[in-house]
C-alpha cells in the first residue's frame, strides 16, 4: 500500500490543523499501523504494540469527536 494523505485528510477536519500538521499526523498514524502490520506478518505475538497502536487511534478519533462537537463560542473560549 502507498501512503495518500489526500484519502484520509477530511477526517482530520474538525481539529483545524495546518496542512503541515495534518500531514504528519497521518504520516505518524499511517507507520504505527504499517509497523503494527510488518511485526504481525514475522511474529503474531506482539499483543502490547496491537494495544499501543489501538489507542493511538482511539485518542485521534476522540479529538475529533471533541472538536465536532464544540461550538464556535466555545473554540473561541479556549
Amino acid at each position: 500500500m502507498t501512503f495518500d494523505p489526500q484519502r484520509y485528510r477530511a477526517h482530520l477536519a474538525p481539529l483545524e490543523l495546518s496542512r503541515e500538521q495534518e500531514d504528519q499526523l497521518l504520516f505518524d498514524l499511517w507507520k504505527l499501523a504499517e509497523g503494527l502490520v510488518d511485526k504481525e506478518l514475522v511474529s503474531p505475538t506482539y499483543p502490547l504494540q496491537f494495544t499501543n497502536v489501538c489507542q493511538a487511534f482511539a485518542a485521534v478519533e476522540e479529538a475529533i469527536a471533541v472538536e465536532s462537537n464544540t461550538t464556535p463560542n466555545e473554540k473561541e473560549e479556549v
